[in-house]
């Protein structure tokens, strides 16, 4: 079994991550924000009020964002990653332009 290591020393005596890391930190931050802007706007399709729709799509936003960042981190492989981001907000997305 071959160890990955990052070796890498910047001029500082810093060590420099993978770009795997560095893309999963990006994938964590921008997919959840956006899955969970897109999640927050599938509760303004439902058909209840719309203080109720803002509230309880705040609510799940903040969950389903943290889930999607423990997903991130939880795969394996770097393009399932993106793939499973990519294809939830897509899912979500044509969702949304369908109802709203």
């Amino acid at each position: 079994m071959s160890q990955r290591r990052s070796s890498q020393k910047s001029s500082h005596g810093f060590y420099l991550p993978d770009f795997s890391v560095i893309s999963r930190i990006v994938l964590a931050i921008g997919g959840s924000y956006g899955i969970a802007v897109l999640t927050d706007l599938m509760f303004l399709a439902l058909p209840m009020d719309d203080i109720s729709a803002i509230y309880w799509g705040q609510i799940t936003s903040v969950v389903v964002c943290a889930l999607v960042i423990i997903l991130v981190f939880s795969l394996r492989r770097l393009w399932l990653a993106w793939a499973v981001v990519a294809g939830i907000s897509s899912i979500l997305g044509l969702i949304s332009y369908a109802t709203i």
